[in-house]
Order: structure tokens, then C-alpha cells, then sequence
């Protein structure tokens, strides 16, 4: 009886966790409208890629071609696209652009909630428990940030999968259990944001320095991280073997530095954007975007200070770091020490706010549990709060949401079918300097303006057709020339052909050739061993993950049964 009941309630929470996926995306789907926002141009440019190229049979392209200007833009190498696939595929399934992207927020939203939930259970939190606080995190100020209000793609998809690797890690640490949430988890952030793992990987550096105190066996702790070591470089071969590839072959500038000490948010920025919940813009004092953790953690984090000695040990350490993250994402953190450091490349200090708002999520199923268990035994008075619960968690939330709407409704740069954002003319719409080559950068207005040299004059090209990997230039100004120097970098497994005939090229910079003949000019990348044998292998592991997940659970739950019988 006690199996049904937790089956039944289950179900009730994953049905639940379904309609509140919905609920994530409803108003915008009314509104057939992706608002603008920081990043939206340059990922929006991404998905049409990925679709086009799904289109014509290409799963994983290297160089992007259509969308970013007619320059062929190797964003399929140096930023990770595997997570973003699924979402381009949605906007095929549906024929149209915002109904499958924001049908992938849903997906990512309802997967976030399901992490979140098989999570906070294997910590031995109640079904209710772990309910809301998979609702806290998920409908979070900080992910509702990410999600509408800078459109960053990249730092959304990492959301859903960081907890796994921050559990993982605690599990293996603990009793050697798990390693398959760390390698999974912490290679899927890497596929969706190279800049969260980076995050990751220093949080899961000290949570393992912590947590060597109270680990028990060492030999089967290090056995399993092994073990998710293999895992998470097996799954990550499809990014990490291209990326040094190209890393190794030239030298490249680091994408759009900033300086960390005038990105970071003032304090009292980042308490009055998480008391009102203000997703909108940068504030007034920085000139930058504070981030937000939002009303509801933040009321988490002040009731885990007053009831500090009542929580046990676990709980006080998360408190204990998530409010250290809220802390570090501010100018009390020595940002300026950290410009000599690896951790400059964030570029945006509140990004640390992930794992404030991770951490607090717990803290907030510590309060509810705590408010939970004092309320009547009655169940009626149980469910009652319960949903008296979500409303107060999601209420800001849609209220945030709707404040962002209201403030971009009838802005010209807003996202609608009618529009394509290729067109643009601001250069951040697409970031090509980011992964320019480095001795490409002196002729890199040339490229962004899509002119040749042609003996030794500047030339507008008109005629530039994309094709999967492949850019095809068709100028007859082109042809029959002793040298021509094309606005189009020089890559790792880059060939250039013309006429049926591979021409030689040099090795960095922009291309450049001599001695052209008649026809059009092909410039393609032909994935090279390195690519081919680390997609394999990813896919390879991901299938085997898949059945080792399938495995485990049906033992688990046939020892569920025998124990219930």
C-alpha cells in the first residue's frame, strides 16, 4: 500500500511538473514574440543555423554559414551546441521559430525540475519536499534572468545539468555512489557553456576539498571519480576534441575581455534587483547588470541565518556557501586581483550567482520542510499550503516576467516570424571577433564586410552562397586573378577548391590564394579524423549511459518491490 501511495504521488508531481513547464512559456507563446534582450540576436542566429543545417541532413556542423553574415563563423567548434540541438529540432517539428524555441524552454524546464526532484530525494528530502524545491529552482529569478532577460542560451541549458554534477561529486565524496551524475552532469554543462563548467569545475574543486574531511573510503571514492573522469571526457569528446584541435593549431585572443572589478555588482545593486525582482537592465550606479537571486531566496537565505544552529550539518554548509557566492558576486570579492587569474574569462561576476541560487534552493526545502511539518496532520491542510507555497514562489516570478514584457512591447528588435536578425547591421549581433584567429585580426573590418583583395584592390563581394560547412563565392572578380584574399579565416581542415581542383592556401590569417582560374570558389571544412572519432565516441557513450540509467532503475525498483513486500 505504502508503494501505491508513493507512486501516486509521483505521478501527481510529475503531471504537475508538466503543467508548470507550460506555464514557463504560455505568455510568451501569446505573445508570438521573443523579446529583446542581451544575447537573443546572436543565439536566435544560432538555432536558424542549426535548423538549416538539420534541414540538409547535418546534425553537429563545425562552421556556421547562413546566419552570421555570410562569414563562415566556426561556432559549431568553439561554442558547445549539442544541448541547443534539440531545440532547433523543435523549431522544425513545429514549423516555426518561437513556438519551438520556447516549446525547448519548456522541455529544459520540465527536465530542470526532474533533476532537481530525483536530486533533492536521493538527499532524503520528502516527495513534497523535493517538489518545491525543484519549483524554487527552476522557476528561479536567477534562471527567469537567464531564460528572457539576456537570452543566454548557453547559461540557461548549463542551469539544468550543474546540480547533477555538484551532487554527483557529493555522493562519490560520501560513499562512492553516483559518479555517473558527475560525469554526465558536468559534461552536459560543458556542452551547453564553456564558461558554467569553468564555474563548475572551480565550485567542484572546493566542495572536493571540503568534503575529503568526511569521506570515509578513499579507495572507492577515487575508484568512481575515476570513473566519472571517463565518463565526462568520453561524452565531451564531440566539443573538446575539435576545440584543441584548433586550440592547438593557432593562437586566438580571448573572446570580449572585460574588466571583472567593473562587471562585478555593488551589493546593495544586487539586494534591491533581488528584492524587486528585476530582471530589466543594468542599474544605475554600474552602468552593468547587477543579476538578481530574487525575493524568494533571498528570504530564504535571511530565515537560514536566524534558524543557523537548527539546521544539521549538510544544511549549514550549503547556507554557508550560498551565501558566500550571493557575496562573491560583488565588489566585497577582490575582482581586480582575479584579472591575473584564469577566472578573468567570466566576464560577468553575478554568472557565480547559479550556484547561490542552486545552494538557496535547498535551504528553502529546509524552510518549507520546517513550516510543512508544524501545520495541521490533516492532508487536506498539508496540500493546502503546499499550494499556498507555489503560488508565493511562482507569483514573482510571472510578475518579473511580465515587467520585462511590458517594457520591451513594441521594440523594433523584438524576434517575430518576420523577422531575421542576419540582416542586422550591429556588429555584437554576432561577436565574429570572438573566434577570429589572432593574425586574422588586422584585416578583420575586411572580413566583417564581406571584401576581398584582389591584387592588392578592395572588392565588395555580392555574390556569397552558404551551404553546410561550405561557403561559395561566385564574384566573377574573383576569377582568373594572381592573388586574392578572401573575408574568410584560415582553420584547422579548411580546403579551398575551384573547379574540381584543391588549391593551395596559407596556413592562418585570412585565405589567401594565387593564381585563381574561372568558377566559383569553395571554401569548406572537411571534418578530420580527430572530429569524426570524438563524435562517434560521444554518441557512442551517451546511448551506453542511457542503457546503464535504464538498468540501474529497473533494479532499483524490483528491490523497491521486494523490500515493500
Amino acid at each position: 500500500m505504502g508503494i501505491k501511495l508513493k507512486n501516486k504521488g509521483t505521478i501527481i508531481y510529475f503531471l504537475l511538473m508538466i503543467a508548470l513547464s507550460f506555464f514557463f512559456v504560455m505568455a510568451g507563446i501569446k505573445s508570438h514574440t521573443i523579446f529583446w534582450s542581451d544575447d537573443m540576436p546572436y543565439h536566435i542566429n544560432r538555432i536558424q543555423e542549426l535548423v538549416n543545417s538539420l534541414k540538409h541532413g547535418n546534425w553537429y556542423p563545425y562552421i556556421y554559414t547562413k546566419q552570421f553574415k555570410e562569414v563562415p563563423y566556426p561556432l559549431g567548434i568553439f561554442y558547445p551546441q549539442v544541448t541547443l540541438i534539440p531545440i532547433a529540432a523543435l523549431c522544425i517539428l513545429f514549423n516555426n521559430y518561437i513556438i519551438g524555441i520556447y516549446a525547448g524552454f519548456a522541455l529544459y524546464t520540465f527536465l530542470t525540475m526532474i533533476i532537481m526532484y530525483v536530486i533533492s530525494r536521493k538527499l532524503n528530502k520528502s516527495m513534497t519536499g523535493s517538489f518545491i524545491i525543484s519549483i524554487v529552482y527552476s522557476f528561479s529569478a536567477y534562471r527567469l534572468l537567464d531564460a528572457y532577460g539576456r537570452f543566454a542560451m548557453g547559461e540557461f541549458l548549463a542551469m539544468t545539468f550543474i546540480p547533477m554534477a555538484i551532487y554527483g561529486l557529493y555522493a562519490v565524496m560520501k560513499n562512492g555512489n553516483d559518479w555517473e551524475y558527475l560525469g554526465i552532469g558536468l559534461s552536459f554543462t560543458l556542452l551547453s557553456h564553456v564558461l558554467s563548467s569553468l564555474l563548475c569545475v572551480i565550485f567542484l574543486v572546493i566542495e572536493f576539498v571540503v568534503m575529503l574531511f568526511f569521506c570515509k573510503n578513499l579507495k572507492q571514492t577515487f575508484k568512481s571519480l575515476i570513473k566519472a573522469v571517463i565518463v565526462f571526457l568520453f561524452s565531451s569528446a564531440i566539443f573538446i576534441g575539435p576545440f584543441i584541435e584548433q586550440e592547438v593549431y593557432q593562437r586566438f585572443l580571448q573572446p570580449s575581455p572585460t574588466d571583472l572589478s567593473k562587471t562585478s555588482s555593488v551589493l546593495s545593486d544586487l539586494i534591491r534587483n533581488s528584492l524587486n525582482n528585476n530582471i530589466i537592465g543594468p542599474t544605475q550606479i554600474t552602468e552593468t547588470r547587477a543579476g538578481t537571486i530574487g525575493i524568494v531566496l533571498l528570504i530564504v537565505m535571511v530565515w537560514g541565518m536566524i534558524n543557523f544552529r537548527k539546521l544539521d550539518k549538510l544544511n549549514k554548509f550549503i547556507l554557508i556557501l550560498g551565501t558566500l557566492s550571493f557575496l562573491m558576486a560583488t565588489r566585497i570579492f577582490p575582482w581586480s586581483i582575479m584579472m591575473h587569474t584564469p577566472l578573468k574569462v567570466i566576464q560577468f561576476p553575478f554568472r557565480i550567482l547559479v550556484f547561490t541560487t542552486l545552494l538557496l534552493s535547498f535551504t528553502a526545502g529546509e524552510m518549507f520542510e520546517s513550516f510543512y511539518g508544524s501545520t495541521s496532520t490533516k492532508k487536506i491542510w498539508k496540500s493546502l499550503f503546499t499550494f499556498f507555497c507555489l503560488v508565493i514562489i511562482v507569483c514573482p516570478w510571472f510578475a518579473s516576467y511580465k515587467s520585462l514584457q511590458r517594457a520591451e512591447l513594441g521594440n523594433s528588435n523584438n524576434f517575430t516570424e518576420k523577422v531575421s536578425f542576419a540582416k542586422g547591421t550591429w556588429p555584437t549581433f554576432w561577436y565574429l571577433d570572438q573566434y577570429t584567429p589572432a593574425k586574422a585580426m588586422k584585416k578583420y573590418q575586411q572580413m566583417y564586410d564581406i571584401k576581398a583583395q584582389v591584387n592588392g584592390k578592395i572588392v565588395q563581394l555580392t555574390k556569397v552562397t552558404g551551404k553546410v560547412n561550405e561557403m561559395i563565392y561566385s564574384d566573377k572578380t574573383l576569377m582568373n586573378q594572381s592573388k586574392v584574399v578572401l573575408p574568410a579565416s584560415m582553420y584547422k581542415n579548411i580546403q579551398i577548391w575551384q573547379n574540381g581542383k584543391r588549391l593551395k592556401v596559407n596556413k592562418t590569417g585570412l585565405v589567401t590564394l594565387t593564381h585563381t582560374s574561372g568558377g566559383p570558389i569553395k571554401y569548406r571544412y572537411v571534418p578530420s579524423t580527430m572530429d569524426n572519432v570524438s563524435r562517434y565516441v560521444s554518441v557512442i557513450t551517451w546511448l551506453g549511459m542511457c542503457l546503464w540509467g535504464v538498468v540501474k532503475m529497473v533494479g532499483n525498483l524490483r528491490r523497491g518491490a521486494k523490500s515493500g513486500n
